[in-house]
């Protein structure tokens, strides 16, 4: 009798066991709107550019609706600032342009409904981000006090900081597929809460450079 109650007990972990994983793994991308925040009033935010990311997605249930969420995403982070600025010993303002792109490790806590008439999934998502910087590039516009105009492009890797750590909000629907596969859709708010840039500006020694670059996006992953 008690070893068919433990075959009983057992039997039945493996068929929870097989209806839930207790690790499931994935693969996705998305396309993001990146800009900069700053809090020095020399610096501004000059709109809005398009980026995008990929990676790989690893999902540990801690409980029936409760996973922790990790993996790697490539990202594809754009954003442009204008600041005063000295070039050459002439004084002006510069429009910068950046292209960045960095290796992201997401450590985030992913919450979901219940099946809504056995169909799609509702879930929330909250956790911090730890970006490393994989390259740089800026596309400089200089404008001197005296109207006179230049630019060009340039390595910048050395003048941003090497990681990027950032708060991530994220909510969107699952939707099965076949077995335990799922598409999860959605948008994700990846707020970066760091100064990513280094130095101080040539024209105000004494004023660091500020900024710190966000983004928006709307991402799918395919979790299997």
């Amino acid at each position: 009798m008690k070893r068919t109650f433990l075959l009983i007990i057992l039997f039945t972990a493996i068929h929870v066991q097989a209806q839930h994983k207790a690790v499931q793994f994935g693969f996705g991308g998305g396309v993001n709107t990146g800009w900069f925040a700053t809090g020095v009033e020399q610096y501004n935010n000059n709109g809005v550019h398009f980026g995008g990311s990929w990676g790989f997605v690893t999902d540990v249930f801690l409980m029936e609706g409760l996973s922790f969420t990790t993996g790697f995403n490539v990202v594809y982070l754009n954003g442009s600032m204008s600041m005063r600025y000295l070039s050459d010993s002439t004084p002006g303002e510069i429009e910068r342009k950046f292209k960045t792109k960095y290796l992201e490790v997401p450590f985030i806590i992913t919450m979901k409904t219940k099946k809504i008439k056995d169909k799609v999934r509702i879930y929330g998502q909250v956790g911090f981000g730890l970006g490393f910087l994989l390259s740089a590039k800026a596309k400089d516009s200089f404008t001197s006090e005296d109207g006179i105009l230049s630019s060009g492009t340039e390595n910048i890797y050395d003048e941003l900081a090497f990681t990027r750590e950032s708060l991530i909000l994220g909510m969107g629907i699952e939707i099965p597929v076949f077995g335990s596969s799922f598409i999860r859709t959605g948008f994700r708010f990846d707020n970066g809460f760091v100064n990513v840039l280094k130095g101080n500006n040539p024209r105000y020694p004494k004023i660091k450079n500020n900024g710190r670059n966000n983004f928006i996006e709307f991402r799918t992953a395919f979790i299997f």
